[in-house]
């Protein structure tokens, strides 16, 4: 497990926190240049798949320390392995401007939300059923209907990629984020 510079080990939640897999490169810079086409404020977040805070696990519930929070995630990321995954099509969540990646059928990722979900940190509930996903843009409202229609017939990323590290991240605001812990799946190495 990897602490990030900034000590956060006894700290306590009390902000948005999220956990993610983490996009390798050059995924991760493919997906990054379609957010600065079309959401410029969220190329500036890692390039990620949500596995909580968004929708199936809400965001990681406040109160609880950093180290706790390791601790459960490090023994999760035990039972996992790195497995691939592909994207299929660009989408929208329904009734607002979110427009994401879907993943094509990935058991391993459906049990790698589950597994998280259920490592013992204490999350706060969500309305939504669990959709994995790459968020694009987020909440931009496009200037004209060509801009939407781009986004929504851009050639979609097609390349298999691996998916091997976890990540949590705390959102102070909107669009900047802050890395709490990362660790590798099963026995992947840290590169």
């Amino acid at each position: 497990m990897e602490i990030s510079a900034g000590n956060w080990n006894n700290a306590v939640v009390d902000c948005p926190v999220y956990i993610v897999l983490d996009i390798p490169s050059p995924m991760a810079e493919k997906i990054q240049d379609i957010r600065q086409k079309f959401d410029p404020e969220r190329a500036k977040l890692p390039a990620e798949i949500t596995l909580t805070g968004s929708c199936g696990t809400g965001l990681i519930s406040h109160g609880q320390t950093v180290r706790e929070i390791s601790e459960c995630l490090e023994n999760a990321a035990k039972k996992l392995s790195p497995f691939n995954v592909c994207f299929d099509k660009i989408d929208r969540f329904p009734n607002t401007d979110i427009y994401f990646l879907t993943l094509k059928d990935s058991p391993e990722l459906l049990e790698t939300q589950k597994i998280v979900s259920g490592c013992g940190i204490k999350f706060d509930p969500t309305p939504y059923p669990y959709c994995p996903h790459c968020t694009l843009s987020l909440r931009k409202v496009f200037q004209d209907e060509q801009q939407l229609f781009d986004m929504l017939f851009l050639p979609v990323p097609q390349e298999t990629f691996t998916l091997d590290m976890l990540s949590v991240y705390a959102l102070y605001e909107k669009n900047t984020c802050e890395l709490i812990c990362k660790m590798p799946l099963g026995n992947a190495q840290v590169i």
